[in-house]
């Protein structure tokens, strides 16, 4: 592991940068401006989440800020491997095309590559 030396605060710098890379990975897929915001809540809902969760089950430590970090870390690498195909059904969009349906081989590969994502990262963190 890459980080078995990190402390707590580490964990938590950890945790924020990666909410703020999926912010920003977010951005770029959103195709309004009222959406922007709505964009940067699904870090934010993350993160209210750790916290509420933690709190409510008495975690103190690193393992909730790992899982917090591995899956948005996983989410942001899964945007940047899919970023070919979302830009495809961006621009459908932007021109005011629908969005063509995700297949279930679409659907499955996308799953199947955000979990080996997140089972690489959790393996390096």
């Amino acid at each position: 592991m890459l980080t078995s030396s990190f402390s707590v605060t580490e964990w938590w710098i950890a945790a924020i940068v990666s909410g703020i890379a999926l912010a920003v990975a977010v951005q770029s897929m959103v195709t309004t401006r009222k959406d922007k915001l709505k964009a940067v809540l699904l870090p934010l809902a993350g993160a209210a989440f750790l916290v509420l969760s933690s709190a409510a089950r008495g975690y103190e430590g690193e393992t909730p800020l790992m899982l917090f970090t591995a899956t948005m870390l996983g989410l942001t690498a899964t945007r940047i491997i899919f970023a070919r195909y979302l830009r495809r059904q961006l621009d459908l969009v932007r021109s005011g095309q629908p969005m063509k349906e995700l297949t279930a081989l679409q659907t499955v590969v996308f799953f199947v590559t955000f979990t080996a994502v997140v089972a690489a990262i959790a393996v390096f963190l």
